[in-house]
């Protein structure tokens, strides 16, 4: 299962950026643009203790719900086949 969850957190986090935009790439102080892990972890267990991503329009950034619907996939793909 831990297979499984790699490739949707790097999609996951592929899509944030891109339609977030300035979450895990941003620019340092000296301009340049660098990771910024923390940030990204933070944008991704922000759903667990905050409210505002689970309106019906941000729950494609939603990390929580994304992990929820996938093992959900995963769960019901298992005893299907």
């Amino acid at each position: 299962m831990i297979l499984y969850l790699i490739p949707i957190t790097i999609v996951f986090i592929i899509y944030s950026e891109y339609s977030v935009g300035q979450i895990l790439l941003r620019p340092d102080s000296y301009g340049k643009i660098s990771m910024n892990i923390g940030s990204m972890f933070y944008f991704m267990i922000n759903p667990f203790y905050e409210t505002h991503l689970w309106s019906v329009k941000t729950l494609d950034i939603n990390y929580a719900f994304i992990i929820i619907v996938s093992l959900l996939i995963f769960i019901l793909y298992s005893y299907l086949y």
